[in-house]
């Protein structure tokens, strides 16, 4: 239950942040969906498998608070969830670029099925493209950078 806690706060700073930044996102037609990504690291790094209800029910909190259609968080979450948990011994054998490759993609994939939800007669490309390159490239960056902080930081005993 404290696990459970820790992840709903979480999501609720994460959710915060996307809020703040989306606007000035916006101006370069950028859409970063961080709550979405942190989401699928969460079930990424997970050492047991989350199942479809948690999945549903975290996605339905963040429909909540975030203001979007009702189900569209929940019914992505479970997609995501139901990938990784079905891929998840495959990505022992890919590289961290390609598992960046695949997060940025399916934060791409995200960023698609709700703005064709959201709004469907001002759906762009353009928007869909950078966001995509946006996207890998973050999620580049925050392996890179967690592998050698990680390396950094680890003391020799």
């Amino acid at each position: 239950m404290k696990n459970y806690a820790k992840t709903i706060l979480v999501i609720l700073f994460i959710n915060f942040v996307e809020f703040r930044i989306s606007s000035f996102l916006s101006e370069f037609y950028i859409v970063f969906p961080a709550t979405f990504l942190f989401y699928s690291y969460y079930v990424y790094q997970s050492k047991e498998n989350i199942g479809s209800l948690e999945a549903f029910l975290l996605g339905l909190f963040v429909d909540l608070i975030s203001n979007s259609f009702l189900g569209l968080n929940a019914i992505l979450f479970c997609l995501i969830t139901y990938l990784i948990n079905l891929y998840s011994n495959s990505f022992k054998l890919f590289s961290y670029l390609q598992i960046c490759i695949f997060f940025g993609l399916s934060a791409a994939s995200y960023i698609g099925f709700s703005q064709l939800i959201i709004n469907i007669y001002n759906f762009s490309y353009l928007t869909l493209l950078i966001s995509t390159i946006f996207n890998i490239f973050f999620t580049s960056i925050v392996a890179i950078s967690s592998i050698y902080l990680r390396s950094f930081f680890k003391f020799n005993k």
